[in-house]
């Protein structure tokens, strides 16, 4: 890589503010959420995602140990192809879809958890700075990712499945 700036740095900054919001929220929350290492039920469908978030798993995959590698590829359970004995082989480096589970979220106009957390306090009466809103998040991933691919050449409607990552094809 040259001296130029580092291809991923609008979703590394990105993460870093949903990461924020995630910790604030969980702080605040903390005995509303359910969400513990080992949880693993927004996890059970395979994932696909953009070329700026590919690039940023590939990179995570790469740094992975052989053995954790050829496990994740030799898995045939459903689910995300990431997930190894209950949990995220590359939790640091997950897309932005997983960092948003299990919060309070506002998506088409209503409010959504997980239906593990919140069951003591209504979505409804949650202050609204507490609720990530899904459309505002989607709204500035596709211009990251619309940048990244005209900085790197991809295509900012393609979505690439997860499984590939680890060889077990473009299953999604």
């Amino acid at each position: 890589m040259s001296g130029g700036p580092h291809p991923l740095r609008n979703l590394h900054a990105l993460r870093e503010k949903v990461d924020q919001h995630s910790a604030r929220v969980s702080a605040v929350y903390a005995d509303q959420l359910a969400c513990r290492a080992g949880c693993d039920r927004c996890c059970q469908t395979e994932r696909t995602v953009s070329d700026v978030e590919h690039a940023a798993l590939a990179e995570a995959v790469a740094a992975l140990p052989p053995l954790t590698r050829a496990r994740l590829g030799e898995q045939t359970t459903a689910g995300c192809s990431l997930l190894l004995d209950g949990q995220c082989s590359v939790y640091a480096d997950r897309p932005l879809i997983c960092r948003s589970h299990g919060l309070p979220l506002m998506m088409e106009g209503r409010r959504d958890a997980c239906p593990l957390n919140f069951k003591g306090a209504p979505l409804a009466a949650l202050p609204q700075q507490d609720v990530l809103s899904v459309e505002a998040l989607t709204t500035v991933l596709v211009a990251v990712n619309k940048l990244y691919c005209e900085e790197q050449g991809g295509d900012p409607l393609l979505r690439r499945a997860v499984g590939g990552l680890v060889g077990r094809g473009d299953r999604a």
